[in-house]
């Protein structure tokens, strides 16, 4: 008996694609709006001095920054998505699986930047947050080792080299955050200083790649 084989035209695919991306930017835009709900004044008396005033912000200030860093967590990787994803033209199950597994990690950083902000002086609070951005890391990682692994569901004409490149561009970042994780139990300064090592070792990489292509290409004529 012959067995039927389903096709998707051009056009449902397209649509299913774009509303693959369209709710992971949904995702990403409410995470990013609820990391705003542990900013909250606590209630001061309506005869509260400037001073006072000022203690209470001081006292965020370790709220602010788990904020702060993810804000730009969250903003690095919906770039990221959005870069990667223009590449990816087709889609499948395993795709729509390994997407809802890295959404899953963006939904749960308004938690974790919640326990680190609230517990930053304890070791538990930096290791949970470092690990939990290093799961994130390592699936936006696996989307695109998946998608890209023998032209599976990229461009055809997608060069390997820049396939390869980024490859270890999407791990260094996750990398660098799992090994941070004993520098909680050291300094949570420290730690934290070790994280902005990632978009300098990414950017380094990806010049030095771009010089070599440079330099392949001067080589060549």
């Amino acid at each position: 008996m012959k067995k039927m084989v389903k096709t998707v035209d051009p056009e449902h695919r397209d649509l299913g694609l774009e509303r693959l991306v369209f709710f992971s930017d949904a995702v990403m835009a409410i995470a990013i709006t609820l990391l705003t709900v542990d900013l909250k004044l606590p209630d001061l008396p309506g005869t509260a001095a400037s001073r006072e005033v000022l203690q209470a912000l001081a006292a965020l200030t370790p709220r602010l920054l788990s904020f702060l860093i993810s804000f730009l967590v969250i903003g690095v990787y919906w770039v990221s998505h959005h870069r990667y994803f223009h590449h990816i033209v087709r889609y499948d199950g395993r795709l729509i699986a390994l997407n809802l597994i890295f959404l899953l990690s963006i939904a749960l950083m308004p938690f974790v930047a919640s326990l680190m902000g609230q517990y930053y002086y304890l070791p538990i609070g930096g290791m949970v947050y470092a690990g939990a951005v290093a799961f994130t890391g390592f699936s936006m990682s696996a989307i695109w080792w998946y998608a890209s692994s023998g032209h599976r569901l990229v461009e055809n004409n997608l060069e390997d080299e820049f396939i390869r490149i980024r490859r270890i561009v999407l791990l260094v970042g996750p990398s660098l955050f799992l090994l941070s994780i004993p520098l909680a139990l050291i300094s949570f300064p420290l730690m934290i200083g070790a994280w902005w090592l990632s978009p300098i070792l990414s950017f380094v990489i990806m010049r030095s790649a771009s010089l070599h292509r440079i330099g392949k290409s001067a080589g060549t004529k």
